[in-house]
């Protein structure tokens, strides 16, 4: 439940929204200098070949053995239709005996595949949430009954069953192992992870995975944006991914984007697309939040995300006469509800009391205004949200607060809440 004041009946839950926008003109264009000199050339076995291209062919001979193709099935069956009829109606209808289209329930299978890489010595493998999501019992890594999860190296016609040893929803991450680990093939190493704080816009970005169901599918583009924030697909969690020119289609989901030394520097993850199709712009969650969330997902089981139970909005999303009224400051975030016996609850954080109205909108008010976490100023709702997002489960945040024009700390110990 939330706690709330008694003049505010509904807690009010905003995103932050960021515009960007700018002109530019021709005519602020210079020319450029001369031209580098032409591209080096390899030869090799009497072909030749530019050195950018052989370090392609480099990356992939080395790795793509290590990429699989996942295939998900989910067998179920559709209610009969008869069994929503009144009695009278089903013996009518059961007359015509097997020649009738409603006599039995339909067998389906529900499929969906996407790609993942070897990512330790130990055989793991690194993919998307969201291409088991359908396979997984809810709140569980434990599959369906009906369920069954395999992965294809290249080259192989084998289906490997495998199990999931951990998947976090927040961040549409989930790791498998295979259930014999003797079947990973002696050419499939793990790929290195790499610094994607480094990533710079305008290297090179290799993929490879298995779009379409098209296994070991290479790619390749350049790194168009870094820190491109998007929701995830699944939770909604703000991610910071890299952006790619590399083609990515359904099934590339989980694969890995490589940089030109054959590291992993982000997890392909969903396109923007207004078909259903890759027009250029393709998202890929960082390695480094990859490396961050590996231990929990190898710890095991469904990953739980760590709250603070609090319900908030950016103050600067509040209209400027309200702010001045009130005054009230132009940054921070106002508390706009609290979560029964969650950490803002027991450490007395008080959420709004009334609303006043501006611009046509209600604004909560009268409720504690977080303006600094461990001694960082807060500007945003969505900042708030990213460094919760970083922390787990027992981890502690020391709040600064003002209310009343009076400040005051309190500390809160982050933990998952009760559904």
């Amino acid at each position: 439940m939330l706690r709330e004041g008694q003049a505010l009946s509904t807690a009010i839950l905003l995103g932050v929204a960021v515009a960007i926008g700018g002109d530019f003109g021709l005519a602020d264009l210079h020319p450029l200098g001369k031209a580098s000199a032409a591209p080096a050339i390899t030869t090799i076995g009497g072909q030749e070949r530019l050195a950018y291209e052989q370090n392609t062919i480099d990356i992939v001979q080395r790795y793509s053995p290590s990429v699989v193709a996942i295939n998900v099935t989910v067998e179920g069956q559709r209610v009969n239709p008869l069994e929503n009829l009144p009695p009278e109606l089903r013996r009518f209808f059961r007359q015509f005996g097997q020649n009738t289209p409603f006599s039995q329930p339909e067998r389906v299978i529900e499929r969906a595949a996407g790609s993942g890489f070897v990512v330790n010595d130990q055989g793991q493998i690194v993919t998307n949430y969201h291409v088991l999501a359908q396979a997984l019992q809810s709140g569980s890594t434990e599959l369906k009954p009906s369920a069954r999860i395999t992965v294809n190296f290249r080259g192989q016609d084998r289906d490997l069953p495998v199990k999931v040893v951990g998947a976090d929803q927040s961040y549409d991450l989930a790791l498998l192992q295979l259930k014999n680990p003797k079947d990973r093939p002696a050419d499939a190493i793990p790929i290195p992870l790499a610094d994607s704080d480094k990533v710079m816009v305008g290297e090179k970005a290799i993929a490879i995975g298995s779009p379409f169901t098209l296994d070991s599918t290479v790619t390749e583009g350049i790194v168009s944006a870094v820190n491109r924030r998007q929701a995830a697909q699944v939770s909604g969690v703000p991610i910071d991914f890299i952006q790619t020119d590399a083609a990515i289609n359904p099934g590339n989901s989980g694969g890995p984007l490589l940089n030109s030394r054959g590291e992993v520097i982000g997890v392909n993850d969903e396109i923007l697309a207004p078909n259903g199709t890759f027009v250029g712009v393709g998202l890929a969650i960082p390695s480094n939040l990859v490396q961050a969330r590996l231990g929990e997902l190898q710890h095991g089981g469904l990953v739980k995300k760590a709250q603070i139970g609090i319900q908030i909005m950016s103050m600067a999303d509040y209209p400027e006469k309200v702010r001045k009224f009130l005054n009230l400051p132009n940054q921070g975030v106002m508390v706009v509800a609290v979560a029964e016996d969650s950490p803002a609850d027991k450490a007395d954080i008080q959420p709004a009391q009334y609303a006043v109205t501006g611009s046509g909108q209600r604004w909560p008010v009268g409720g504690d205004i977080i303006i600094e976490v461990n001694g960082k100023t807060i500007e945003s709702a969505e900042q708030l949200q990213n460094i919760v997002y970083s922390k787990h489960a027992g981890d502690t945040l020391e709040l600064t607060l003002l209310h009343d024009h009076e400040k005051r700390t309190a500390r809160v110990e982050l933990a998952v809440l009760k559904q």
